[in-house]
């Protein structure tokens, strides 16, 4: 497996348009990243640093999981654009959740890329030959990966694509094809929802138009929440600590923004697996310098104070609905449990991922 034959190729790639971003379709000239050397501690370079600490992934048993994050562009381009994302991983599907899209750019459109994609040869220009028609919900790409989109998508087919180099700025072009979801100008508490699936083959795509096999019960500011096959494996990911019990079988509360996955193996035994992603390399409020205006200061990573410290703990406190016994680790401890509910303490660090069993 190649870029080249996953779809990619540099030859008219609209730079706007990397698959799964939510960003703000831009000419040329205004996309083009000003590359300084900003202090004594780098070079000519550019590494901005968001102010949210909440970015990053989980993994239950090396197979499935989530990662999500809190999206604030930085200052030094449009700091007013703003998204909660999240994705799902789970049977060989990605869901992809998008909520509290926001950016006061009156000019140009933000859009959610669901697949941009390279047309190279004379079997992919015979497949999109006849452009789609219609607001479709289930997409096949020329490449054999399925998409379910339960939103309103457009799709565009450009033969040919004009771009310019990452490198020179030399003109390029190529044949292609997008699916977006347009949130407007300056959009205000947008959002989105689609799925992935990869390798998807005929029989798959026709069991898709029978049911579709999750279910999204939050998608909101504080949690987007994924369910699949009923209620055996739930996909939290909880932007901020949640006010109210959590929907689904297992997981009820928790006391800070944290990632988790529950899957149930039988009728008396789960599997429990709970993330951080901030890695704690310092607390606190943002350290971020700021302008006489009140915009922040682009500074490199290497003048960071923090920059060599180890990954901190956070405790991270769950509360399960029902009375459960678990094995007790250096990192999971039980601090309380009775017949309605019972109360686990994870220690994360480093962005890892924590697993329990749990039994009746």
């Amino acid at each position: 497996m190649t870029p080249a034959t996953s779809g990619w190729v540099q030859p008219g790639f609209d730079w706007n348009r990397i698959p799964g971003t939510t960003s703000i379709h831009l000419p040329w000239e205004l996309l083009k990243a000003n590359v300084l050397n900003v202090d004594r501690y780098s070079g000519i370079e550019e590494m901005l640093y968001s102010d949210e600490a909440f970015a990053g992934g989980l993994s239950q048993q090396g197979a499935d999981g989530n990662f999500g994050m809190i999206l604030h562009e930085h200052d030094k381009y449009n700091g007013t654009h703003r998204a909660r994302k999240s994705f799902h991983f789970l049977d060989g599907m990605i869901v992809c959740l998008g909520s509290d899209i926001e950016n006061a750019n009156l000019e140009y459109p933000t859009e959610t890329t669901v697949f941009q994609l390279a047309v190279t040869d004379k079997q992919g220009r015979e497949f999109w030959k006849d452009a789609p028609a219609g607001n479709r919900k289930l997409w096949t790409d020329h490449l054999g990966t399925g998409y379910y989109v339960p939103v309103a998508a457009r799709f565009e087919k450009n033969f040919p694509q004009l771009s310019r180099m990452q490198n020179t700025g030399a003109e390029t072009k190529g044949d292609w094809v997008s699916l977006v979801i347009d949130h407007g100008k300056a959009p205000k508490a947008a959002g989105y929802e689609y799925a992935v699936f990869p390798q998807a083959d005929a029989q798959r795509m026709s069991a898709l138009q029978k049911r579709i096999p999750y279910k999204v019960l939050r998608k909101d500011r504080g949690a987007h929440i994924v369910q699949f096959g009923g209620d055996r494996v739930t996909s939290y990911v909880l932007f901020d600590t949640p006010q109210a019990d959590l929907p689904g079988a297992l997981l009820q509360r928790a006391d800070t923004s944290c990632l988790v996955m529950t899957r149930q193996e039988s009728a008396k035994q789960w599997l429990l697996t709970v993330a951080q992603p901030d890695l704690a390399l310092y607390r606190g409020a943002s350290d971020e310098a700021f302008d006489a205006g009140g915009k922040r200061i682009e500074r490199s990573i290497y003048s960071r104070p923090w920059i060599n410290n180890e990954s901190g703990e956070i405790a991270v406190t769950v509360t399960l609905r029902g009375h459960w016994k678990v094995e007790e680790t250096p990192y999971c401890r039980i601090v309380s449990a009775d017949k309605r509910q019972t109360q686990l303490r994870f220690l994360c660090r480093e962005g890892r991922s924590f697993e329990v069993r749990l039994t009746k």
